[in-house]
């Protein structure tokens, strides 16, 4: 029987939660994949009630993934803002059912610690360990998905904040836009630089392509320009304020079949200062795969392990 120890990794997205078990040399183990919304659908909301259903799967998740495992953590991304320590979901603006969730509270039940965080401070860490980057330094990871998600790292460790939401630049305003946001403001880059903004452009202007197809059969149009442009303007802004080491970019429209990743970056550097950083920016891109905010949750757990290990010793 394999005794090895794990931690449980999951990432909630609008569309799928996917989970697996994480080792402490970083192996993805037992993974799985399910829809979101029968367990986090809006009309379902009560009192914790999307929790303890998904308490519920957790649990028959690991009756039959464990198989003698020894289970040390939980450890979860979620498309939200986070507290400050962790612990609780204040805010998701795809999945209305998770409002004021004291998650770690109501997974206690596992009798294991439990962390959760923004999902993409998850694809961040990954990142960082994909790329072998040296903990020196600035990186920020932008993934322009559904929104335009963004995590920073500062000496390998993620940026938090004061309220637990640093980051956020997809509700950078963008002046003269009035869309609004699924947030509540109205002009956030997100709303206009976007997967969302892609297919509300697909629609209104009737193109026939489907969303994975908008960069090669649309690219040109001018929707498609607006939302490189805004999402260009964005990344830019975060490079002109921090010079960071490197800039990450990822997400489901990045990685779309044809994204124009030469161009994009052209028009970042034309909106960065210069001659620095926009001469020496340095552009990486996360490795596709369905299960990086997972292992990026595997790899928060183990941090937290080790730091509460390191501080029984001292």
């Amino acid at each position: 029987m394999d005794d090895t120890p794990v931690v449980l990794g999951f990432d909630i997205g609008g569309t799928n939660l996917r989970l697996g078990l994480v080792t402490a040399d970083n192996r993805l183990v037992e993974p799985h994949k399910t829809r979101s919304a029968p367990l986090f659908a809006a009309g379902q909301a009560s009192s914790g009630q999307p929790m303890a259903r998904f308490a519920g799967y957790l649990t028959d998740y690991l009756g039959r993934a464990l198989q003698g495992r020894e289970l040390r953590a939980i450890s979860g991304g979620f498309p939200s803002t986070v507290s400050a320590d962790r612990r609780t979901v204040i805010s998701t603006t795809n999945l209305p059912a998770l409002e004021n969730l004291p998650v770690a509270d109501l997974l206690a039940g596992f009798g294991v610690p439990v962390v959760v965080d923004r999902d993409v401070n998850n694809l961040l860490r990954y990142d960082l360990v994909d790329h072998k980057l040296p903990k020196v330094g600035i990186v920020t990871g932008c993934y322009v998905g559904t929104g335009l998600g963004n995590a920073i790292a500062i000496n390998g460790r993620i940026l938090v904040g004061r309220h637990g939401v640093a980051g956020e630049l997809g509700h950078m305003p963008v002046h003269g836009e009035d869309k609004l946001c699924g947030c509540g403001n109205r002009g956030c880059v997100e709303a206009v630089a976007s997967g969302r903004a892609l297919q509300e452009g697909l629609q209104a202007t009737g193109a026939a392509a489907s969303i994975g197809e908008v960069f090669t059969h649309c690219v040109e149009e001018d929707f498609v320009q607006r939302v490189l442009v805004h999402a260009a303007e964005a990344v830019a802004t975060e490079i002109n304020i921090l010079d960071p080491e490197a800039v990450i970019l990822g997400g489901g429209v990045v990685q779309m079949k044809g994204f124009p990743r030469e161009r994009f970056e052209a028009l970042v550097r034309g909106f960065t200062r210069k001659p620095l950083p926009a001469e020496d920016t340095r552009f990486l891109y996360s490795r596709h795969g369905h299960y990086n905010g997972v292992m990026g949750a595997g790899l928060a757990a183990w941090e937290m392990l080790t730091a509460a290990t390191l501080e029984k010793v001292s």
